[in-house]
């Protein structure tokens, strides 16, 4: 498809819209394009939709980048444009699979989230904006590349965590794991760990316990103090959690261990 000289969407644009319209703009060349906002359902100066090639409506005027003719769940504009101009891209397949269940009031099982969330997000800015839906979606296409950098992370987490190492703790399954971008302890207590290590490209290392489990890693972190003398191990007020270095405050002296040095400390202790 080449890119649109104009890009049309609805008046007070939702996420399924502004995600169609992020895509153009970042995966389909579209940097150019002029954003144009209409009545909901409508065309650009009332057209025939798809007629001009170098206009593209998404999520209004019934045309190939709207939906709303089908009753099809698994179907939102973002997913069609996602379709057309980036199929083979993994993190945006699942950026805008989360967008369609949205779309579809299917995300929450029913029940929406307690905390503040990326449509409320969009609710704020078409209430900070009125009547000025171009500022809204400039203001969330950052927001937008946001999200998308975080699902590339984690599928790289994701590619990261079959590499894990599992080993035995007194508390229970513990899991190990190296990654360039830090930890990822949702995906180890998912699997079961009640205990979880990791080392990331910066050097930084952690080990953390679930929340409601009694483990306590004092013994861990003076065990750690006698072999790592010189590194900037923290341990937590919890007790739960170990850390030498964040980004957040980045270690004095970064630790000298390997990631298999760290689970052979946290061994010995079983």
């Amino acid at each position: 498809m080449e890119a649109p000289t104009i890009i049309v969407g609805h008046l007070a644009p939702d996420l399924d819209c502004l995600v169609a319209i992020w895509i153009l703009v970042r995966f389909g060349g579209a940097t150019d394009a002029n954003l144009e906002f209409v009545p909901a359902g409508r065309t650009l100066d009332d057209r025939p939709v798809d007629a001009d090639p170098a206009i593209v409506h998404v999520d209004t005027g019934g045309g190939r980048f709207d939906h709303h003719h089908c009753a099809d769940t698994t179907l939102s504009a973002a997913e069609l444009v996602r379709r057309t101009v980036a199929p083979a891209d993994a993190a945006l397949r699942q950026l805008v699979d989360q967008v369609t269940r949205i779309d579809h009031a299917e995300a929450y099982g029913g029940h929406q989230p307690v905390f503040f969330n990326i449509t409320d997000l969009i609710a704020g800015y078409n209430a900070l904006y009125p009547n000025r839906p171009y500022h809204v979606a400039m203001a969330m296409l950052p927001n937008l590349d946001a999200w998308y950098e975080h699902e590339q992370r984690n599928l790289r987490l994701e590619r990261a965590f079959n590499r894990r190492l599992e080993f035995q703790t007194r508390w229970g399954l513990g899991i190990a794991m190296a990654s360039d971008d830090g930890a990822s302890s949702k995906l180890a207590y998912s699997h079961g760990a009640v205990l979880y290590a990791y080392r990331d490209r910066r050097g930084y290392m952690g080990v953390a316990a679930q929340r409601r489990s009694c483990v306590d890693l004092t013994p861990i972190y003076r065990d750690l103090k006698r072999v790592d003398k010189q590194a900037d191990w923290y341990l937590h007020p919890s007790h739960r959690l170990l850390l030498c270095g964040t980004p957040k405050a980045p270690p004095r002296v970064p630790s000298a261990l390997s990631l298999e040095e760290l689970v052979d400390v946290l061994k010995r202790r079983t």
